[in-house]
């Protein structure tokens, strides 16, 4: 992976994120890692700094790991691994090695000591800045029905893009 400038960033943020779905994957070697497919979340600009923003469920296995980590990963893959996307977005890492399933091979990156996936297009690297579950009771009923029928909310993680890595062609 070489490093690039977020500046140089081109690509149509609704569709990278709407429907290429990302893997965030959160952890470190020390206690554990995983893995899962968002595809709500943004990127732009906020105090002063490039900011990436996503949505995971408490209710996730992930969700520990977002939680104890000061950082994380988002591994965009191309279209060829469709599938292997919407697989961990449907499996837990509690029941599977979703990485080993998936034959996804999760790169240690010891300079920030996380991980990301070795297969992605590029990856943005991200240190989280704030944090904050979505209130239930604030949203609008049709959103409530909809999204949240069982009460499974969202915590929305606000991140600084602090690398943005792009395969070598």
């Amino acid at each position: 992976m070489l490093r690039k400038n977020i500046k140089g960033f081109n690509k149509n943020v609704f569709n990278e994120i709407g429907n290429v779905w990302p893997i965030l994957v959160a952890g470190d070697r020390v206690n554990g890692f995983n893995g899962m497919t968002v595809s709500w979340g943004g990127l732009g600009v906020l105090w002063g700094k490039n900011v990436g923003f996503v949505f995971v469920r408490k209710s996730r296995h992930t969700y520990k790991f977002t939680e104890a980590s000061d950082s994380f990963t988002l591994s965009f893959l191309s279209d060829e691994y469709k599938d292997i996307k919407s697989f961990f977005g449907s499996k837990s890492g509690r029941d599977v090695n979703k990485f080993e399933e998936a034959n996804l091979h999760p790169t240690l990156d010891l300079d920030y000591n996380g991980y990301y996936v070795e297969e992605a297009s590029y990856v943005l690297k991200m240190k989280k800045l704030y944090s904050i579950d979505i209130p239930y009771e604030k949203l609008p009923d049709n959103i409530k029905n909809t999204y949240y029928p069982n009460g499974d909310m969202h915590t929305m993680y606000v991140c600084e893009i602090t690398q943005y890595l792009e395969k070598e062609e």
